[in-house]
């Protein structure tokens, strides 16, 4: 086999790849699938398509073998195939947010609000908490949280916060975390406990961030 060959047919097999991600709902589901296993009824309600639509761009990404699917009863459930397609939609975010103005100015136009909520990343996090008193918190679906979340994290979903604020100490700093950067319900969490006289921050990354920075 030449030389010249043998690229065109590993480059055509990375293209499938590259193809599969090339659509927005998919690399939303993506996205998704990351935190957790969905089953196809659930993804569908969460972007907002059909079932079949859903099922149809869940086939092009498992036929790129970067999701598995299994069946549970009558439900099919599908998750991220392994940590390198965590990687995989990690890297073309962090390129996006680095290289596409357009996403930042559409991220600001959005979450206009968000700017005026002091935040923190990850790294700064781990810097700040053996200097002051923090209390980590969880605010996305009990089930993402029981599928994975980050050490030392309380869970204290979104809708629960209004009824279980009271429990939280105001001697320290609450750092609230979701999905990531394009999750608002972080957000909602810290102007909701800033509103009750918290001390609270909104952290930009989400569990996935922090698991890849544990494999890594």
């Amino acid at each position: 086999m030449a030389s010249s060959e043998l690229k065109d047919k590993v480059y055509g097999e990375l293209s499938r790849i590259t193809q599969a991600i090339s659509n927005p709902k998919r690399m939303e589901l993506l996205d998704l699938l990351s935190q957790k296993s969905w089953s196809v009824e659930e993804l569908a309600r969460e972007i907002n398509m059909s079932v079949a639509s859903t099922s149809q761009h869940l086939q092009v990404l498992k036929v790129a073998r970067l999701v598995q699917a299994r069946r549970q009863g009558n439900f099919i459930f599908y998750q991220v195939a392994d940590d390198h397609v965590l990687r995989l939609v990690s890297a073309v975010k962090d390129l996006g947010f680095t290289r596409y103005a357009e996403i930042d100015r559409v991220l600001q136009d959005y979450n206009e609000e968000s700017h005026s909520l002091e935040s923190i990343t990850l790294e700064e996090l781990m810097k700040r908490s053996g200097k002051e008193k923090i209390m980590l918190i969880d605010v996305r679906p009990p089930d993402e949280y029981a599928s994975g979340h980050i050490r030392n994290a309380i869970s204290i979903p979104l809708p629960e916060l209004k009824k279980r604020f009271k429990d939280l100490p105001k001697d320290k700093t609450i750092v609230a975390y979701c999905r990531g950067p394009l999750c608002v319900m972080a957000q909602e969490a810290v102007k909701f406990l800033n509103s009750k006289k918290f001390k609270a921050i909104r952290m930009e990354d989400g569990y996935v961030d922090w698991k890849l920075k544990q494999v890594s």
